[in-house]
């Protein structure tokens, strides 16, 4: 049912798995979200953040800035507090070796 819509006639939730996709699907390494969890309807956001936590195995990094936590909890590897421009807290260091 959603094959024959425009992404202009989608929900804003609808719209932002549609760019999600077209961003997974150009085949990129890293990803950069703002807020991709903001307006989503919770079963939309539940599924978001199944595809997120798949692209770890699919060797994705993702850099995502999200003022509630709660929806990126699970998925964090390293986090980094910004209030007024500052690193205010870090978490999670990498070790050299997972860099490389």
């Amino acid at each position: 049912r959603f094959r024959s819509r425009r992404a202009l006639e989608l929900s804003g939730g609808q719209q932002k798995m549609v760019a999600l996709a077209r961003a997974l699907m150009a085949g990129r390494r890293l990803l950069l979200l703002d807020e991709p969890f903001e307006g989503l309807a919770p079963a939309l956001a539940r599924r978001l953040g199944e595809v997120m936590a798949n692209l770890k195995a699919e060797r994705v990094s993702v850099l995502i800035a999200e003022s509630n936590e709660a929806h990126v909890r699970d998925l964090l590897v390293r986090t980094f507090r910004i209030e007024r421009g500052r690193v205010t807290a870090e978490a999670g260091a990498v070790s050299k070796a997972a860099v490389e």
